[in-house]
């Protein structure tokens, strides 16, 4: 996806047994592009977009259920 780099899910043989280590929060300028890019790849969406006064976000989850945020920023500077 442009301007995001390269972000990879790899699947592993035991299931997620303790909090995520790490959260990714990800600017976009689009979030349902972004959503459906990281869909195909093995992602869902967890709940449904949040609309917020400051930003919207969508809250997903990788293939092993670590969570991560789209946030597309209202009043981007």
């Amino acid at each position: 996806m442009p301007g995001l780099g390269y972000l990879a899910f790899q699947r592993v043989p035991e299931g997620k047994s303790v909090k995520n280590r790490l959260h990714l929060d990800l600017d976009t300028d689009d979030i349902e592009r972004s959503v459906e890019f990281v869909v195909a790849r093995g992602a869902r969406s967890i709940g449904s977009l949040v609309e917020e006064d400051t930003n919207w976000f969508q809250v997903m989850a990788d293939p092993e259920g670590n969570e991560f945020c789209f946030i597309l920023r209202k009043n981007r500077v």
